[in-house]
């Protein structure tokens, strides 16, 4: 075939135009063209960080100690390279307690993979991109003085995404929650929503069905059982006796989530908890992008959120949909109902109320039910203190209770090795005001704090021996700003494990995997042996 073109006879042109043919194939386009922009700006721009990277390394020298800060990122670039997100309680502290480790050489070992707090002390800041000191403390009377201040409306650092959401919806939200909101409006809303579930009063009224909720759970346990008493997925049961205990104190009646299989709707709502924490946590550590866009970060916090708002309501629906009658005791209802008739609240809130108390009790009831029985399985010796003390059958009352004091003292010595919350969130305004993370659950498992502290030892709690620091232990904050529902997890959680330990020893083989979703949580799937005695 002719050729017209005057360069093909060129060996030399030839070579070049095949170099370059080539170099255009093999070279993908890059992310970003910084072709366009200027030499001198990109010159301008590094120079401006380094110079602001060199003085917040000498204004650092005058502040307390800690990881290093970059300009617009802070120290939160930390949680973006050396730590993992779903780890991150260990980057204070190190690996969660293991409950084979209790020689003192293993114990040393374990200290020693401690991070922050080891490279920094008991004491140290960390900056956030905008800039601001976030302190974080595990040190005993600093500490103390903290969960002692007084403060009759005291101030809680707000979770930013829901804020953000939740004025986006004033359809739905009047406020952006007990949780959230701070001074008056935060004081309004907590002397009209949790006098109630706070109440003595109340749990006793809702015991005998408690009972029987507990009974049913341990029925589908028994349901559950494979070879040599093997439960496997043993979290998605805690989550559905979550539910059902929840849901059974907030709004009046049973709702049948310990069926011998699990509801599709209960299945959505308790997948979409653990995306909501999840989501949060990312939020708050990960890029702060959804700030400025709609990210999927952002639309996942969102779905999270309207899943469980929308499932709740149909539930709330329902139950005011039955006759009062219908209701198998009284104290079920007083919470939902008085809820619904306080003039002083707008619906939105009662609702959004409501729908927060169920979300977090499920959450935190579920996990701390894993968390006690993992720990419990290494003490077959306190399984069968406990069960001595218990009646053989039937239902228990707080007299029966009362009379156990192994359920009580395992109970919160699993509080104070594994608490759900390993630390609390807090802005102090004297002398200057300071965001402040308390981290109680390392300081509970330093030496000096308690008698050979990270092993599960519930005898500290019947017998104590110093140092035993039991004003540390708060797994559910501490004064005025305490979770509402501490009194409900605790006397549910007595009832369960009683229950579980009646009928059977609980054995866990291997280690639990922890995971921070900004509460504790144990990592998917659970498994343990329930065997006869």
């Amino acid at each position: 075939m002719k050729c017209n073109d005057n360069t093909v006879g060129d060996p030399q042109l030839k070579l070049n135009l095949l170099s370059d043919k080539n170099e255009h194939i093999s070279s993908p386009r890059p992310l970003l063209d910084w072709s366009s922009v200027p030499t001198l700006v990109l010159a301008v721009t590094l120079l401006f960080l380094i110079v602001m990277t060199l003085l917040s390394r000498t204004s650092d020298k005058h502040r307390l100690p800690g990881p290093p800060a970059l300009p617009f990122l802070g120290t939160r670039w930390l949680f973006w390279s050396r730590y993992k997100m779903n780890k991150l309680h260990e980057a204070y502290e190190g690996s969660a307690p293991n409950r084979a480790k209790t020689s003192p050489s293993c114990h040393n070992e374990e200290y020693l993979h401690a991070d922050m707090f080891r490279r920094y002390g008991p004491v140290f800041a960390e900056t956030t991109p905008g800039g601001a000191a976030i302190v974080s403390i595990a040190e005993r009377a600093a500490l103390e003085a903290i969960l002692r201040t007084p403060a009759r409306r005291p101030y809680r650092p707000p979770t930013e995404i829901v804020q953000v959401y939740r004025k986006s919806r004033p359809d739905r939200y009047a406020s952006t929650g007990l949780v959230n909101e701070q001074g008056d409006r935060w004081h309004h809303l907590r002397r009209n929503l949790t006098s109630e579930l706070t109440s003595p009063h109340t749990i006793q009224g809702f015991l005998p069905q408690l009972n029987s909720i507990c009974d049913d759970f341990a029925d589908l346990l028994a349901s559950s059982r494979g070879y040599g008493g093997e439960v496997t997925g043993f979290e998605q049961l805690t989550n559905r006796v979550g539910l059902e205990s929840v849901c059974g104190l907030m709004l009046g009646c049973r709702l049948g989530f310990l069926g011998r299989s699990m509801s599709g709707r209960a299945l959505t709502l308790a997948s979409a908890v653990k995306t909501h924490f999840r989501a949060q946590r990312d939020s708050y550590y990960g890029a702060p992008l959804w700030k400025f866009a709609p990210t999927k970060l952002y639309r996942t916090y969102v779905k999270s959120e309207e899943t469980i708002h929308t499932i709740v309501s149909e539930l709330m629906d329902e139950v005011r949909g039955r006759a009062e009658a219908s209701a198998q005791d009284h104290g079920m209802q007083e919470i939902f109902l008085r809820i619904l008739a306080n003039p002083a609240l707008d619906m939105r809130d009662k609702k959004a109320a409501i729908i927060d108390f169920i979300t977090a009790g499920i959450e935190t009831l579920a996990n701390s039910l894993v968390f006690l029985l993992y720990l419990l399985s290494s003490r077959e010796d306190w399984q069968e203190k406990i069960r001595k003390e218990l009646p053989s059958t039937g239902e228990i009352d707080s007299e029966a209770l009362a009379a156990a004091p192994s359920v009580k003292a395992a109970i919160y010595e699993a509080f104070r090795l594994l608490p759900i919350a390993p630390f609390l969130a807090r802005i102090l305004e004297a002398p200057l005001t300071t965001f402040v993370l308390a981290h109680t659950g390392a300081a509970c498992r330093r030496d000096e704090n308690f008698w050979r502290a990270r092993e599960y030892l519930p005898e500290r709690w019947i017998e104590p021996r110093e140092p035993h620091a039991a004003s540390l232990v708060a797994p559910f904050g501490r004064g005025r700003r305490m979770c509402p529902g501490k009194r409900f997890v605790e006397i549910e959680l007595q009832l369960l494990l009683a229950k579980i330990v009646q009928r059977w020893r609980v054995c866990f083989d291997g280690e639990l995997d922890i995971q921070f979703d900004f509460l504790l949580s144990p990592k998917s799937p659970v498994s343990l042996r329930l065997v006869e005695w």
